[in-house]
């Protein structure tokens, strides 16, 4: 018995012997690892993304979790972060953040820091992630984190992100029928891991004046593959494209750039008719590129001292797209001249014109009578000029003087029968003036361009206006004194003349022939310089022309020269 008890006792201290060494053994491979790691530490700053945490149901921003840990060499300063799609390779850098990117951010050794990103930036232009993963195809993507350090020993750090999908389909309604009002239709899709809120709905271009459901009072749910029409109160006339953006409470950002069906309406003239004061012309036009027709209900005029007219009547009526359609409106505006007056169309479509501006034709009114026949060759060193005060005029004038406004030349006094200035010309009366001028001198040294101004004063509010009077001054005169069709040689013989008192020598250019029943005239042009006539000349020119195939029908020959000057005669063809 005693010799079994001490062998019991060898064991359990051989057992506890056993357990010290290994003990022993073991801290010193321990020991030797620890210190192995320790003893070659980096050499380079080693920035570790931790997590990144995105918040389906609050997608304004991301936070990113970076630690720079405890055997970094020294402090981290993170001087960019941006993120992009796994296998792309455009880099979003953020913009904004907390704390703020912008000067840096520093990390301690052995810290680590949460950093809160609201904003990214691509080609100048900011975006939230809500904004990407809603407009941008980020949907239900990877989304790769780059953060960088500014130290020129460190590498960046990456980490890799599952983004929410959730898609949400926009669809619009602009019907041209009514420029008044249009339909938005929000669709969340089936596989949104959200149900979206709209918050608000954006249609850039558009004044919204109304929508049902109403946003501004409470926002709507959009469960997962359900969908909201949203009705829309605002004038849409004249926008070509829009982006429409919808913001939701989540922070997700949808938009939809979407081309509008429009017209293109205008008023296009406002015309006062001096002979008849009784009435004035509305015109407008619908344009070719306009995608309907469009119903006139009415037009209203103001006068430039805010009182406004009753509105004018237009009954519905349609004008077709590539059409103007002229109104005619009884208004007497002989006691409203020189006034401005705004004119503005309104449509059955639900939209109106831009304001046209025009103004009344003034309190008088000057015509020169015999404008063709003011300047005659036969007497170069004079001029003829008839001055009416039409009758549509509220004031007798005084015709003070009469300028040359190339020159400044001032005709009056005794350069003028009767003399300048002549007083109390009524309304519809005329008068005659012969005014001593060398126009023949004028055109070696100006050209043909002269510019009259006849000064007047009325007589009672004692008011100057100016009329200008513009004229092409003759420099020839050319005359056809003979057509002959020759049957048989198959040519239209043409006598032409230059009249003795023509200044400039003339050269044929062409010649037109006009016939009776044919469509398009005949034109024959002449080689250039082939033909020329001095003052006094005469000459025959001959055209091709089958005179048995137009027989017996009339003909307007016109020969037309270098100079614009013209000539005409009608002929009528033998039978």
């Amino acid at each position: 018995m005693q010799i079994s008890t001490n062998v019991k006792a060898l064991s359990t201290l051989v057992i506890i012997l056993l357990i010290i060494v290994s003990a022993i053994i073991g801290g010193i491979i321990s020991y030797a690892f620890t210190i192995a790691y320790y003893t070659k530490l980096p050499e380079k700053t080693s920035l570790t993304i931790n997590n990144v945490y995105i918040d389906k149901e609050n997608i304004r921003s991301f936070t990113v979790n970076v630690l720079n840990p405890s055997y970094s060499p020294a402090d981290a300063n993170i001087s960019r972060i941006a993120i992009s799609l796994k296998e792309g390779t455009q880099l979003y850098d953020v913009v904004d953040s907390d704390p703020s990117i912008k000067g840096g951010i520093v990390v301690p050794v052995g810290e680590s820091i949460n950093i809160t990103c609201f904003k990214v930036k691509k080609d100048s232009v900011n975006f939230t992630l809500g904004e990407l993963i809603g407009s941008y195809d980020f949907a239900g993507k990877t989304l790769v984190v780059h953060v960088f350090s500014s130290s020129l020993n460190s590498a960046a750090s990456n980490i890799e992100a599952s983004l929410p999908f959730v898609g949400l389909t926009i669809t619009a309604d602009f019907n041209p029928n009514n420029f008044g009002k249009f339909n938005i239709t929000l669709a969340n899709n089936p596989a949104s891991e959200v149900n979206l809120t709209v918050g608000s709905i954006i249609v850039p271009g558009v004044d919204v004046t109304g929508m049902s459901p109403d946003l501004e009072e409470q926002s709507k749910t959009i469960p997962r593959n359900e969908s909201v029409c949203f009705m829309f109160n605002g004038s849409w006339y004249g926008v070509v494209k829009t982006n429409i953006a919808v913001y939701t409470s989540q922070g997700y950002i949808f938009h939809k750039e979407i081309a509008l069906t429009n017209v293109s309406v205008i008023i296009s003239d406002v015309a006062f008719d001096e002979e008849n004061t009784g009435h004035f012309n509305v015109s407008i036009s619908n344009s070719e590129e306009s995608a309907i027709y469009v119903n006139v209900t009415k037009i209203e005029c103001t006068l430039g001292n805010g009182t406004a007219l009753s509105p004018f009547d237009c009954g519905s009526a349609g004008i077709m797209p590539n059409s103007t359609r002229t109104f005619t409106f009884e208004w007497n505006w002989k006691m409203y001249r020189g006034q401005n007056l705004t004119v503005v169309a309104y449509f059955l479509q639900n939209f109106q014109t831009t304001t046209f501006r025009v103004v009344t034709p003034q309190p008088v009114i000057v015509k020169i009578l015999n404008e063709t026949g003011v300047f005659d060759l036969s007497n170069t060193g004079h001029f003829s000029v008839v001055i009416l005060n039409h009758e549509s005029s509220i004031e007798s004038i005084n015709i003070t003087k009469i300028v040359v406004k190339e020159t400044g030349k001032v005709l009056n006094g005794t350069e003028v029968n009767p003399q300048l200035p002549y007083s109390a010309l009524s309304p519809g009366n005329s008068e005659t003036f012969n005014c001593t001028f060398d126009w023949a001198d004028f055109i070696n040294v100006h050209g043909r361009n002269l510019t009259l101004a006849v000064y007047v004063k009325t007589n009672t509010s004692l008011k100057e206006y100016i009329f200008n009077f513009s004229f092409v001054l003759p420099v020839a005169k050319l005359g056809i004194t003979a057509i002959d069709c020759s049957t048989f040689a198959g040519y239209l013989n043409i006598t032409i003349k230059s009249s003795d008192y023509s200044l400039w020598n003339l050269t044929v250019s062409r010649v037109v022939i006009t016939v009776q029943g044919l469509s398009s005239p005949l034109e024959y042009v002449f080689p250039e310089n082939q033909m020329t006539l001095k003052p006094g000349d005469e000459a025959v020119l001959l055209c091709p022309f089958n005179c048995q195939q137009y027989k017996d029908k009339d003909i307007i020959v016109t020969v037309v020269t270098a100079e614009l000057v013209e000539a005409s005669e009608t002929y009528h063809v033998p039978p």
